[in-house]
């Protein structure tokens, strides 16, 4: 089994992530130490920051150079973090640069934004879907909160295939106790599907370790722990997502 984290803002100078690569280097060495053998780097794919995917293949080669040559043995894939605003202005090959899985299986990080699962966040996900694509939403316990109406949100898209990745600064407290509250709900109520670092540097580290320990303080199983953190993520990246995947309950 893959020990994958599958949202790691990696790439140095692309976004609010590393900006040189001895500041991607030491955030990698962390990622080893927490446990990770191979991360996806996401960085985000909008109108601010990344906007042609193709490029981006060229940034992971010259990362996975300097890694080797500083001995720090991290499996990177090319990725990245769609925003649904965005979605429907890319092609086909421009998706699958950043898209994970097999073929046939493929899916899609897309970003949770931060007004709230909207309309056009739902009508962006299911174009993406009708394009062959599953769907990742990344982080939706930071904006869908564990309310009726957050609950509906995250439910319309479960209901249709989607699954959802908390983030583990979520369940450890740092995101704010509104998305600790909704994550550990999502967690209770089998609507969640795995957990992600969304590392960005040393203020954002690499942390499935300590994810891991705030869901057994939160009561979940030893088992379900590690499925969301550790078995969950790396069964998307070998399997994909040939239909909905199932939730952890």
């Amino acid at each position: 089994m893959t020990y994958a984290d599958i949202h790691f803002h990696l790439l140095p100078g692309v976004d609010d992530g590393p900006e040189t690569l001895d500041d991607s280097v030491e955030l990698a060495r962390a990622a080893v130490a927490d446990g990770t053998r191979t991360v996806v780097c996401t960085p985000h794919v909008r109108t601010d920051f990344v906007t042609d995917t193709l490029e981006l293949a060229e940034r992971v080669r010259e990362l996975r150079e300097a890694l080797a040559r500083a001995d720090v043995a991290l499996e990177l894939r090319c990725g990245g973090e769609l925003g649904h605003d965005l979605a429907g202005t890319l092609d086909q090959p421009r998706l699958e640069a950043i898209a994970q899985g097999p073929a046939g299986n493929r899916w899609l990080l897309v970003e949770a934004p931060f007004e709230g699962l909207t309309e056009e966040f739902h009508a962006a996900t299911g174009e993406l879907r009708d394009r062959g694509f599953g769907v990742v939403i990344a982080h939706p316990e930071r904006v869908a909160y564990a309310d009726t109406k957050g609950l509906a949100d995250i439910r319309h898209e479960l209901d249709r295939g989607s699954v959802a990745q908390l983030n583990a600064q979520s369940l450890l407290g740092e995101h704010g106790a509104d998305a600790k509250r909704a994550a550990r709900a999502y967690v209770a109520l089998g609507m969640a599907g795995l957990v992600a670092s969304d590392a960005h540097g040393p203020l954002r580290p690499p942390s499935l370790g300590a994810a891991c320990s705030a869901l057994l303080d939160a009561r979940a199983s030893a088992r379900m722990a590690w499925r969301l953190t550790r078995e969950q993520p790396g069964r998307l990246l070998d399997a994909g997502m040939p239909a909905p995947m199932a939730l952890v309950a």
